[in-house]
């Protein structure tokens, strides 16, 4: 069963950032194919560890270990991307970009849709 997880929420001021991309890491160890959706402040996540504020510890470990746990399927939103002045070059992962106007259309690809 396949699994689409957004993650809306900076990595930054609280644990949501990390605990939301762990539950991609379970769901995978289950087999249940989830794939990752960056939407909003979601987006910085994405960013290299040196371009987040220095006194919160950076999830880039975690996402550098998605692949492995045959998470592949990384989305981001370009409105997002948009918002915050970035380009995919600026992103620490290769990511799927969609636009907004497409996200019912992604989302229904899915069995399940997790909103964090």
């Amino acid at each position: 069963m396949s699994c689409l997880i957004t993650l809306s929420h900076a990595p930054y001021g609280s644990q949501v950032a990390k605990e939301s991309l762990d539950v991609a890491l379970v769901l995978s160890a289950f087999e249940q194919q989830p794939a990752v959706l960056f939407v909003d402040e979601g987006v910085l996540q994405l960013l290299p560890g040196s371009q987040i504020p220095s006194p919160h510890k950076h999830i880039g470990k975690i996402l550098s270990a998605l692949e492995m746990y045959d998470v592949n399927e990384l989305w981001v939103e370009q409105e997002s991307l948009d918002q915050f002045g970035l380009a995919i070059d600026d992103l620490s992962q290769t990511v799927n970009v969609v636009t907004r106007i497409h996200l019912g259309q992604l989302c229904a690809q899915y069995h399940q849709h997790l909103v964090f």
